[in-house]
């Protein structure tokens, strides 16, 4: 079961934000291939954030 912390949302705001930068700045003609690598992105960035968060607790 997923616990959310408060203080574990800091995390999630720039690995989204990080993702929505790294593929949005895949070259692309279309503007709708664009914004849909940047929400990609984003999820995919919010996604690594809670692997990372639930495995630092398995680890320790």
């Amino acid at each position: 079961m997923i616990k959310v912390i408060m203080d574990n949302l800091l995390f999630f705001v720039p690995m989204a934000f990080a993702g929505l930068i790294l593929c949005g700045e895949v070259p692309v003609a279309s503007r709708l291939a664009r914004g849909s690598l940047r929400a990609v992105g984003a999820v995919c960035g919010a996604i690594l954030a809670l692997i990372i968060l639930e495995a630092i607790p398995a680890l320790l």
